[in-house]
């Protein structure tokens, strides 16, 4: 578990744009499932990254949770909890064999289009608060 208090948030943070950086690039090499596992990946981990500087962590993958968390300390992600609930699914479906038919989901562009502006809005949000 990581360490409460401490600056290992910096990390989480760090793994987060990396993965922001891979659900970009797979989206160019049109990999819609890619794409979306690391859109979902990058708000969890920068979610994560957040809530550590609070000395709170969460070992949840549930987009909607960890929001809601957040949400707590800043307002405007109330107005994204819904769209990142519907992100969480991506960490199973996208993975795991015949998960995206049992979970319903049909990966194309418009589906990572929408993982990806996602993304975006919660970057525009939560990263200019993580700067060391």
């Amino acid at each position: 578990m990581p360490g409460l208090n401490t600056d290992e948030w910096k990390e989480w943070a760090e793994f987060a744009d990396r993965d922001k950086e891979e659900a970009e690039a797979a989206f160019q090499r049109s990999s819609w499932a890619e794409a979306c596992f690391h859109a979902q990946q990058a708000c969890e981990k920068l979610l994560k990254a957040f809530l550590l500087t609070k000395g709170i962590f969460m070992p949840i993958h549930d987009l909607g949770r960890l929001a809601e968390e957040a949400s707590r300390f800043v307002g405007e992600l109330e107005e994204l909890k819904e769209d990142l609930k519907r992100l969480t699914v991506h960490y199973y479906a996208s993975r795991y064999p015949n998960a995206a038919r049992r979970f319903g989901v049909a990966y194309n562009r418009e589906l990572a289009e929408v993982c990806l502006e996602t993304v975006r809005r919660l970057w525009s949000v939560l990263r200019p608060l993580l700067k060391p």
